[in-house]
């Protein structure tokens, strides 16, 4: 993992080409096709969600995990394991410094772990691939989590996926 700065991470989204705001943040929807889904609630299968979101992101060379915003439910963050992980990697610095945390293809089980702080912490966390064409996904402190793509099918997948663990696609009317 390597973190990024917000000047890093939006540099690395342009040069994917994905859009961004006059936030300087990714604007979601990033793709064609969309579908949400309730974050699971249940803490002891956060890690099996924060894996499935990771899985349903492949096939990608990297993945860019960018926090957009922290400190909704502060009761619920664990700064000190966050903080920790980061430190695994030989990172200092704070998230607000830099909020952006680049996976390469074979750190799909780091990918995994930041996501599961993240979501126990209700963070918004855009999930970016980096391959042109593939799912991207963004989880709301709101407790729903997003994916777009240019293939409906996938997001179809995803959808029949998720049913057996209690977890339907949210229809926006």
């Amino acid at each position: 993992m390597r973190a990024l700065t917000e000047t890093e991470a939006a540099d690395w989204c342009r040069k994917q080409r994905l859009t961004l705001g006059g936030d300087n943040l990714p604007r979601w929807p990033l793709a064609t096709h969309t579908i949400r889904f309730p974050v699971m609630k249940d803490a002891t299968r956060l890690a099996w969600f924060a894996g499935f979101v990771e899985r349903s992101l492949r096939p990608r060379d990297c993945c860019l995990l960018w926090v957009s915003l922290t400190g909704v439910w502060p009761q619920s963050e664990n700064w000190h394991l966050y903080y920790r992980l980061r430190q695994t990697y030989g990172e200092p610095r704070l998230i607000e410094e830099a909020p952006g945390h680049l996976f390469l293809d074979y750190e799909s089980a780091d990918l995994t772990t930041f996501l599961e702080v993240g979501l126990l912490g209700s963070w918004d966390m855009y999930v970016l691939t980096g391959t042109q064409g593939y799912l991207n996904a963004f989880f709301s402190h709101d407790e729903w989590v997003g994916f777009c793509g240019e293939d409906a099918t996938a997001l179809t997948t995803i959808e029949e996926e998720l049913k057996p663990a209690g977890l339907l696609a949210i229809r926006d009317s």
